[in-house]
Formats: C-alpha cells, structure tokens, sequence
C-alpha cells in the first residue's frame, strides 16, 4: 500500500513484455489510453514532492472566487468552511491522497475567508455625492506630474454647503500651482471638488473603486488655488518619514537629471512614476520596456548583487580578514539590509515585496550554505504577499510578476536537470559564457513576454511587437550602467556628491530611451487586442501553473487549459456603444478598428476614447 492510500497492487499491469523487473517502463499511448486511471495515479505519486505548490494555488482560488462573487457574504458564511474542513483534515491525515485533497480546499477556503475579512477590516468611507468643500489633511503623498501636483491628503476634515453625508478619511486632489507644493506632514487647507472614485471606464475594465477602497482613498478631484500651509511638522510616525524621505530623493534626482531622464531615474530608485510625461511611458510600454519602470526582482536583484559583489570583494582585499572569517556570509549580510532599505525606498509596492522574500530567502541561502532558486521559493513569496494583502491577486501588478517569475524559475528548473557540464577549453571558456549570456537574455525576454502576453491583454489590451528585441538591448545596459550608477548616487546623496555619479546614470537612462524610441519606430507601436475574458484569463493562469508545477508528462494536460481559455477569445464581440457611468460621455464605433465617435469631450474627462488602433477607452488619472 502507497502512502497516497492507493494499492500500486490494484493498478492494472502494463502489457506483458513491457520489460524487465525494476522500474516499471513509462507507460505507452495505448496503455494510457485505456487506463488513465492509473496512469495519472502513479504520475502523482511520483511528483508527490510538489504537491505543496498547489496549496497557494488554492489560497489565490480562493481570493479570485471571493472578487468574482456577485454580493458580499457574511463573516460566518466564510468562516464556517474552514473549521468543517480542518476537522475533516485530521480525520483523513493517515490516508495521504485525501488528506492533500482536503488540504487543497482548506487553502482555497481560508483564501475566501482572508479576503472577506480583509474587506470587512477596513473602515474606508466613501464620498457618495460629487460636492465643493473645503478641505484640510495631512499631507501624505506629494506626486510632481507634467503640469501639476497630486496630493494625497490623510485625517481629512470636509466642510461642505450641502446636505451632510459621510466624509472620508483619505483624499487625493490634483493642484495647479506648481509653486506652492506643500511638504510631507504639512496640514494644509484648499478648497476642491470633490467626486467619488470613478467606477471602471469599460466592462471589465481597471476597477478605480476597488482599488481606491482597499487603498482607503474615498475621494477624488481638483482644487481651486494653492493649498495653504497650516502646519509644518512629520508627526504622522515613521511612514511620513520615508514618504518625505522618497520625496525629497526624487527631487534631488529631477535637479541632478533633468527632463524624462530625471524622470526616468526616479521611477527606477524610489518607484515615483507621477513625473512621467505621456511620450516618455508610451515610449516604455510600446517598445516592452515598461516592466523597467516598475521596481521589481531586476532593480532588487541588481541591488543585492551589487552590494554582495563590492562588500565581497572589499573584505577580500584584507587578506588576514578574509582567511579568518566567512567574508561570503558577511556579505550576503550586508546585501539583505541593503535589500531592506531599498524596499522601504521604493515605498514597498507588490512586485518589490514579491522581490524582497525571494532576495532575501536567496541570501538566507547562502547563510546555510543552500541552493534557493526553485518554485518553492516562488510559492511563498506569493503566500506571504496575498496572506498580507489579499486584494493584490486582482492587480495587473502582482498577476504579471508572478506570472513571469513563475515561467521563468520553471524553465530554470528544467534546464537545470538537463543542463551538462561546460567542457569548453578554457581559452574559450568567456566566449561561450558571453554567448550564453545574450541567449539567456534573449530566452528570458522571450519567456516573460510569452507568459505575461494574456495579463497585458487582459488589463493594457496591448501587445508590444517588439518586446523581446528592445529587452535583449535594454536590460544589459540597466544592469551594468544604470542600476549600479543610480545606486552609487544614492549613497552619494548622503555627503551631496550625487551630482558626480548620476550623469552616468542618465547616460543610462538616455541609451534605454533611444533603444525604447528605435524599437517603436521600426516595429511600430504595441498591437492593440481586444481584451480576455476573466474566465479564459482564469483558465490560462491554472493552466500556465499546471504546467509549471508537475515534472512528469502529467503536466502537458495543462495546455488544453491554456488552449480553453485561449479560445475565449474567439466569443469576444466588441462593444458598439459606450457610456459612460454617469450618461454625460458616449461613444460609438466607427468602421475603423478602434475608431470611436464620441458625443462630447467636455463633461467628464475621466474616461475618454483610446487613440487609434486600441480597443477601448483608456483611464485617464485626475
């Protein structure tokens, strides 16, 4: 008797004439044909190992079903199915295969559970009416975009001339007056139209609202005037205190690099993309480079190595230091809390967090003397991230950093068991390395791209043709000349040299520039595509995971998965009219492929029409 609790006696005997006692031979399409039984039974058990990736799996399961439900359940309701299914864990534990089958729906149960009360937690008040008050607050965030300031004002205080209503907590206005931008912790007081976050622009659509709710914003609008200073001071605890800290690093960034480049850079140290004009992110997300702009495992990754390589190499230039003591360790050390400062820098969004945990377990690693890099690594990054917060699972962030870091570790993993030893002749031994590094770059790109391409079409409804070129070109250059020079600046900005480093990091940053405007020119614009259904996107992904988890042939079943949600796309019809929430703004379709005929462009500007070639209308921020 196995330990799954199934009988290898029961199973049915392949032909005779299969082969010799041992081993028992990988069963022929015929035999599988006729009991697939016991050929998947016996696939499962010889990936008994990688069973415990499915349990996040499940956890993610579970939080997509709770977002897909039409009404809110109740606490109880949630939290029944749990208790039931641990107690039906401990009656099955000595059986192996239904204890792991129960285990599976508890994660997915606790999943919904987590969600619901994740929900239920936040107190966020939401403004039901659009009014004009006069607004105070505590200013949290400062964003510097093209032509205006978004603040993002916490413990606000509304007074309004109308009928009283429920005030929120949290606000985020756009102001004109460039001149007078307030600091972070400063009380300020303006007068705004305030309106609720604005639902999504299309069917499907980015959801503003949820976002906004689970972020505890609970309004939106524009001020009239400059906000006026009541009070100085950061007495809002340690998180005003790295948001003036990001804050002032990006300014010091803009004056040192000017222009997009400044921009640019800013967005790559501490994560503030707010400075970046339209051509500069069209040139990024239309020639695939956008991932560049988003702080995730490159910029971690880079951070750490560059930290472990010169603390490395620094202890070893002492040589009685260095025969003494585990400099490698000490090192990993120093990378870890660099590792840490450079997320609380970034402001710690989901795709640096995902970084972070597989830095930092890589690093653990070599403390111990162990190997980190596996989807094991990978499925607690994922837990510990939607344990924390829950809601992330339905962002275009956490699903395309996930989606490519798991492509490319399962790839990792099967060329590792693959891979033979280099017998290269020395003399030779850099060129086959340096080719194995632009193939690698170029497979890595092509990899990301393949396994991100469904969640690009699902939230951006674009594909950049282009992609794996301007990476192939793009990424060396971040990793050798940006990365390492921004870095340096950083750490120069604590005696006031950055002024001395950062060109070289603008040399970077100009060079990425003119890859990302060549690439477009030459292959065009991103391909607009109309967007995947939730249940095909739903399919590809646990497809896509199937795929990646097992090791036998047991997984190529998940390409009919991938297959079926693919062919969701051919039931797509295009909308023909649009309107938008509030009746004021509408749009037809025209013969063009995503031409619209819109009633009016004055009203309501949040939503507007897609330029030529999309496929919907694109979100415009306020």
């Amino acid at each position: 008797m196995s330990s799954t609790g199934v009988s290898e006696a029961r199973l049915p005997a392949p032909p005779s004439g299969a082969g010799p006692p041992g081993p028992r031979p990988v069963p022929g399409v015929r035999y599988a044909v006729a009991h697939p039984a016991a050929v998947i039974g016996r696939a499962l058990v010889a990936d008994r190992a990688r069973w415990p990736l499915w349990l996040p799996v499940a956890f993610a399961v579970g939080i997509g079903g709770y977002f897909a439900l039409p009404w809110e359940p109740s606490l109880p309701v949630v939290l029944a199915p749990p208790l039931v299914l641990v107690a039906l864990a401990w009656r099955t534990r000595m059986r192996e295969g239904a204890f792991w089958a129960v285990l599976v729906l508890l994660f997915a149960a606790l999943g919904l559970a987590s969600a619901a009360l994740r929900t239920a937690a936040l107190d966020t008040v939401t403004l039901v009416h659009p009014l004009w008050a006069d607004v105070e607050g505590v200013v949290e965030r400062v964003e510097r975009r093209p032509g205006d300031l978004r603040l993002t004002l916490g413990d606000a205080r509304i007074s309004a001339d109308r009928r009283p209503q429920a005030a929120p907590r949290r606000v985020r206005v756009v102001v004109r007056a460039l001149e007078a931008a307030p600091g972070i912790g400063d009380r300020v007081r303006l007068r705004a139209r305030l309106s609720p976050p604005p639902p999504p622009s299309v069917p499907g659509g980015f959801d503003f609202q949820r976002s906004a709710f689970f972020d505890g914003l609970g309004a939106v609008g524009f001020a009239i005037g400059a906000p006026v200073t009541l009070s100085s001071s950061l007495q809002g605890g340690i998180s005003l205190a790295v948001a003036d800290l990001r804050s002032r690093v990006a300014d010091r960034l803009s004056r040192a690099l000017p222009g997009p480049t400044g921009a640019v850079a800013a967005a790559l140290i501490v994560g503030e993309r707010a400075g970046l004009d339209a051509a500069t992110a069209d040139a990024f997300r239309n020639s695939g480079l956008a991932h560049l702009l988003a702080i995730s495992g490159l910029h971690m990754g880079l951070v750490a190595g560059t930290i472990f390589a010169v603390v490395r190499l620094a202890l070893c230039l002492v040589p009685g230091f260095a025969l003494r003591r585990p400099v490698k360790k000490l090192a990993a050390c120093a990378a870890l809390a660099g590792s840490a400062a450079y997320l609380v820098l970034a402001g710690a969004p989901v795709p640096t967090q995902r970084a972070f945990l597989m830095t930092g377990v890589v690093l653990c690693a070599i403390l111990v003397d162990r190997e980190a890099v596996s989807l094991r690594l990978v499925a607690l990054a994922a837990f510990a991230v939607l344990v924390l917060r829950p809601d992330v699972l339905v962002g275009a962030s956490f699903q395309l950093s996930f989606a490519a870091v798991i492509a490319l570790v399962a790839v990792h993993e099967m060329w590792r068991r693959r891979a033979h030893t280099d017998r290269a002749a020395p003399a030779a031994l850099w060129v086959t390395q340096g080719v194995r590094y632009v193939v690698g770059v170029g497979a890595t790109s092509l990899i990301a791209t393949l396994a991100t391409a469904p969640f690009v079409t699902f939230h951006f409804q674009a594909i950049a043709l282009g992609g794996v070129v301007a990476n192939l070109l793009a990424v060396p250059l971040t990793a050798f000349v940006t990365m390492p020079a921004g870095i340096a600046g950083l750490l120069a900005m604590a005696v006031g040299a950055e002024a001395w480093v950062l060109p070289a990091m603008g040399v970077g940053i100009d060079t990425t520039l003119a890859v990302a405007d060549w690439v477009v020119a030459t292959t065009g614009p991103a391909a607009a595509v109309y967007p995947l259904p939730v249940a095909g996107l739903g399919a590809i992904a646990l497809g896509g995971c199937w795929v990646a988890i097992w090791r036998t042939r047991l997984r190529w079943f998940g390409l009919l998965a991938i297959l079926a949600g693919a062919g969701c796309w051919m039931g797509v019809r295009p909308p023909d009219v649009l309107v938008s929430a509030d009746g004021r703004l509408s749009a037809v379709a025209t013969d063009a492929v995503g031409q619209w005929a819109v009633s009016s462009m004055r009203g309501n500007r949040f939503p507007v029409p897609c330029g030529p070639g999309d496929g919907g209308w694109r979100t415009r921020s306020r």
